[in-house]
């Protein structure tokens, strides 16, 4: 495994650095493709997760870089309707719930079947399970079901044993362990695979994949984007197989907005994606 911190960056600004380390990727020949996760990433983490929100400049900058013929995807463990209001106004493809609903515009996508009975019954049994622990909020979600302690670290060890005796009855299902929170999902779930999917349907010529994320469940998106060769970025300071860091959530947005500005100075690019789907992106 190779671990980001190889990657030293010294100076003040991780972005600007970053920047320049990753340049030599550039070229006018390839075709960008920028893959974004969203709390931790592009969004600050909030102990209620419907009161976060991605800042009107980030929107701005990603807006910016759609202008400029540049894929921008989202890769989240949000589910996709979630997702496509905290990007509003922008209308781009979204990878939703780990990967499991993938919409490409408003008539694509390239969902995975999952049985709702299942889930449906997934959701009873974990708000049977966590009742004595009015503390923890369940997040149910269209596909998975979320156990979140963040507002209560304390809780850290019940919610993980919740989770896995809930695991233990629903063996179909896998536990996806974040930034405090458990969440419970379809063993297909898996970020790395969407962004293949993605990649695959888009077909795109000479390729160079950009992944940011911060989480223990963007590690198979950083493993898919090295074996493409491409960016693989790691907010935060946790062990990962990214080869590249950024500091924080307005790093990451500092850095965005650097690449548009190198972009925008030095390519006129030429999109690789089809006149059909070319809305969906700008």
């Amino acid at each position: 495994m190779r671990n980001a911190t190889t990657q030293i960056l010294n100076n003040e600004s991780y972005s600007s650095n970053l920047l320049q380390l990753i340049s030599h990727h550039f070229s006018k020949e390839k075709q960008y493709c920028l893959f974004l996760d969203i709390d931790g990433t592009l969004s600050e983490f909030h102990i209620d997760p419907s009161q976060s929100f991605i800042p009107k400049t980030t929107l701005q900058t990603l807006q910016q870089l759609m202008n400029l013929n540049i894929p921008v995807i989202a890769i989240t463990g949000r589910s996709v309707k979630v997702a496509s209001q905290l990007f509003f106004p922008l209308q781009l493809p979204i990878a939703g719930t780990h990967g499991l609903e993938i919409q490409i515009d408003q008539e694509k996508k390239l969902n995975t079947c999952v049985d709702e009975t299942d889930i449906s019954l997934l959701q009873h049994n974990v708000q049977k399970a966590c009742l004595p622990y009015p503390q923890l909020l369940i997040e149910n979600k269209d596909y998975s079901v979320a156990i979140h302690y963040r507002e209560y670290p304390e809780l850290a060890e019940i919610a993980k044993k919740i989770a896995l005796d809930i695991q233990c009855m629903h063996q179909k299902f896998k536990i996806n362990e974040g930034k405090y929170v458990f969440e419970l999902l379809p063993a297909e779930a898996d970020k790395g695979q969407a962004i293949e999917k993605i990649l695959h349907h888009f077909n795109f010529s000479n390729i160079l994949p950009i992944f940011i994320g911060d989480d223990k469940t963007d590690e198979s998106g950083f493993k898919i984007i090295n074996y493409y060769h491409g960016v693989s970025i790691k907010v935060g300071e946790e062990e990962t197989q990214a080869h590249y860091r950024l500091k924080n959530v307005a790093d990451v947005a500092h850095f965005l907005d650097l690449f548009s500005q190198f972009l925008k100075t030095h390519f006129s690019r030429q999109s690789g994606v089809s006149h059909g789907e070319k809305a969906c992106l700008n």
